[in-house]
């Protein structure tokens, strides 16, 4: 009997916090995504990016990446376990342009290399180039403005239109 009343107010706890939770989750999903404003600009200036969250974008055609901080600041823990496998902010086998020097601030990332990126709006103050060989650099135009080698980070001084990534 015991039993059979457990079983029965299990049930029908589980029947009330879904019932409950139902709305909550609804509302969440239907709530719209603004995002940083950093963000929605180079959106706007280069074409084909997808939104993930108010802090992270990407755009597949490009294999871009762009982050900006979230207004709280991360765990220590965090930041130390990035950053055994990164050069600075930029994860392991990345290549990426920080609008603040010193691998700081919003963060332009990609994945891929033998090609030249627009950066559209986005400053580029600084760049990094995490991966084993190759090197990239911060041009505007042909002109170039700074260049990386694997494993390394250097600060940009003037505009930057492109970042070009060498194998």
């Amino acid at each position: 009997m015991k039993r059979a009343i457990t079983a029965a107010l299990a049930g029908a706890a589980f029947l009330i916090a879904g019932v409950l939770g139902a709305p909550a989750a609804t509302a969440a999903a239907a709530t719209p995504i603004t995002p940083d404003p950093q963000i929605t600009a180079m959106l706007e200036a280069v074409p084909g990016g997808v939104v993930l969250d108010e802090y992270h974008a990407v755009w597949p055609g490009l294999d871009m990446e762009m982050a900006v901080a979230a207004p709280q600041a991360e765990s220590p823990a965090a930041r130390s376990s990035a950053a055994l496998a990164s050069v600075g902010a930029c994860a392991s086998g990345k290549v990426c342009a920080f609008s603040l020097s010193g691998t700081n601030g919003a963060k332009l990332s990609w994945g891929t290399c033998n090609t030249s990126y627009p950066v559209g709006t986005f400053v580029v103050r600084s760049i990094a180039d995490a991966r084993s060989s190759g090197y990239m650099q911060a041009k505007y135009g042909t002109t170039v403005r700074a260049t990386a080698y694997a494993g390394n980070w250097t600060n940009v001084y003037g505009s930057v239109s492109r970042i070009s990534c060498v194998s």
